[in-house]
């Protein structure tokens, strides 16, 4: 089975070179985040794929989409945490085999009420995660805005500052979820040392990407138990639309 997930940043521009990766990548499943759109003006062609948005109150920037033509997909349900932070971050794919979660984590921001949301929405966040792997494994992946790593940045110096994705308490953050919830951070279990050629992120500006100056914010975390099947994970630094490459995900299931 192949997996792509892709911080889109507004999937009208993106569309032209999301339609060329489906049929170049040929994924099974394909998780969308930033999509910016309604659910109602979201009719687009991508040619037998199963379309399921979830569709966020700041449509404008925010809102996540699954597309599937796997044929062993079960059901789809979306979960936005609305106590909190009602912004169409989830989408949760069944498959026969394990479940499929399209999540986009909300930014920190710089404001002390957004970065306490976000602590409240990863609450939510593992509670369901949780709940799921009691039933099948899990595979997680979008864009979770933090670089966890040095070898996550090119700028190292803003490792542990109070900078929105660098901050120690971000870092905490994801690591325990990943620990209690017994996952696997997929491209770093698989290259371990590896910088550059693994960052899914570029600020805008032809020269960030280019001098490969970009951060490995989108991730693929899954159970431990499905590690054995993992074929290969690997950003698609070519394609272009969006300051977020796709992050696909070859698994033997």
């Amino acid at each position: 089975m192949r997996i792509v997930t892709w911080n889109t940043f507004g999937i009208r521009t993106a569309l032209p070179n999301l339609q060329m990766m489906l049929k170049s990548c040929t994924p099974d499943v394909v998780c969308l985040q930033e999509t910016k759109i309604r659910d109602v003006y979201a009719n687009f062609d991508f040619n037998g794929y199963q379309q399921y948005w979830n569709e966020s109150t700041d449509f404008a920037h925010l809102g996540t989409a699954l597309l599937s033509k796997s044929s062993s997909l079960v059901a789809v349900t979306s979960d936005n945490f609305d106590v909190y932070y009602d912004k169409g971050n989830v989408i949760v794919a069944e498959l026969k085999e394990t479940y499929v979660v399209c999540v986009y984590v909300p930014y920190a921001g710089t404001m002390g009420i957004t970065r306490d949301n976000r602590h409240c929405w990863y609450k939510c966040f593992q509670s369901l995660i949780h709940q799921l792997q009691q039933n099948k494994p899990c595979i997680i992946c979008g864009d979770f805005n933090v670089v966890q790593h040095e070898e996550d940045t090119w700028d190292k110096a803003a490792i542990n500052t109070s900078l929105a994705c660098f901050t120690a308490e971000e870092r905490v953050e994801v690591e325990k979820f990943v620990q209690e919830e017994q996952l696997v951070d997929v491209y770093r279990y698989l290259y371990s040392d590896t910088e550059s050629e693994g960052f899914t992120y570029f600020p805008f500006g032809a020269e960030y990407r280019k001098n490969k100056k970009g951060y490995r914010i989108d991730l693929f975390l899954i159970s431990k138990q499905l590690i054995n099947k993992v074929v290969d994970c690997y950003p698609l630094q070519d394609v272009e639309g969006s300051c977020n490459v796709p992050l696909l995900l070859d698994i033997d299931i």
